[in-house]
């Protein structure tokens, strides 16, 4: 097949990392070309397409390909308008704040109609959020998989020795929850806990004054390469991941590849996958005691730990394999192909 893709940035973040990892493993079968509609020489992904030997397109003529992958639900006014000349695959990740884009003036809504096929990548995402737009059977839920080399590296930081620590993976953000974090690491007052938050800082950001201003101990990392994210996981004793509004995200999946402890929010379907007690801990959205209160429980029962990460990497390997999702993507790709 000869594949468009479309992705709204090219970020170190959760869904444009998705995308790529997608069309690393389709590249090998099917010719892909991905549109950037604007400048974007300063964001790191695209040197990982450089390396891929992906080629980056600004115009298109969309009767030259057999289907087209949108990555984003802010691409309404794409599929709208190539959906008349080529096949389009609708990939939907936002969770709940996917919904303000439905006030802008360029927001399209008979999107939900003119795409071929949308992929949610969970059941909740439709039903819950969705559902008034869906008028058509013309969706489906094709959950993630994470496609990450798991080879041990050397630590990125240097460990004290005696000292625990968190990581908190992703773009330093208020629905993100690192003031969560930050606050949960205040109220817990251990001097042997260290949260280490890697992710894009954007300079001058008033939530990042107020993460700093809470005073807990927090090592800043930024955003880094995907070899890097790896090694931080691996040489971190657990990963928070108080959100306020996600899906099962690619922070929680990476984690528990690894068989790292996870200790989430309660939000929308993350208790899918990180159930109370079973493959990790949860607190109310919002509620950094709790969640501190999550973090003493496994700094002290390092034994909890171990069996919570172990068991979160096998619910991970039941329902987030890399090898399926990359089938089922490629299925649903094939399926609306032009023949």
């Amino acid at each position: 097949m000869r594949i468009l893709a479309y992705s709204h940035n090219f970020q170190r973040e959760g869904a444009p990392i998705i995308l790529l990892r997608l069309l690393r493993e389709l590249r090998a079968r099917h010719e892909i070309e991905v549109l950037a509609l604007t400048n974007r020489d300063h964001e790191p992904l695209l040197e990982d397409y450089r390396a891929l030997g992906i080629p980056m397109v600004t115009g298109v003529d969309p009767r030259r390909y057999d289907v087209a992958l949108f990555n984003t639900v802010t691409a309404s006014h794409l599929v709208t308008s190539i959906s008349e000349q080529c096949p389009v695959l609708w990939w939907v990740h936002e969770p709940q704040f996917g919904l303000l884009y439905f006030e802008q003036s360029n927001f399209r809504v008979e999107a939900f109609e003119k795409a071929n096929r949308i992929v949610f990548p969970t059941r909740w995402q439709a039903q819950t959020l969705y559902r008034p737009y869906l008028k058509q059977s013309n969706w489906t839920v094709v959950p993630y998989g994470i496609g990450m080399d798991l080879q041990p590296r050397p630590a990125p930081f240097e460990r004290e020795p005696g000292r625990f620590y968190l990581l908190h993976l992703g773009r330093v953000d208020r629905r993100k929850g690192q003031d969560l974090s930050a606050q949960a690491m205040q109220h817990l007052g251990n001097p042997n806990v260290t949260l280490v938050c890697v992710g894009n800082r954007p300079a001058g950001d008033p939530f990042c004054e107020k993460v700093d201003a809470i005073g807990a101990a927090i090592l800043h990392a930024g955003s880094v390469p995907e070899a890097t994210v790896a090694a931080y996981i691996q040489h971190c004793d657990a990963m928070v991941f108080p959100t306020r509004d996600d899906l099962i995200t690619l922070a929680i999946l990476e984690g528990l590849s690894f068989s790292k402890c996870v200790l989430a929010s309660d939000f929308g379907p993350i208790p899918e996958t990180i159930q109370q007690g079973r493959t990790g801990l949860l607190s109310p959205v919002g509620d950094y005691r709790v969640l501190a209160g999550n973090i003493r429980m496994i700094y002290e029962d390092r034994t909890l730990m171990e069996r919570l990460g172990e068991e979160g990497r096998k619910i991970l390997e039941r329902k987030h394999g890399f090898a399926k999702h990359v089938a089922l993507m490629e299925g649903e790709l094939t399926r609306i192909a032009r023949r």
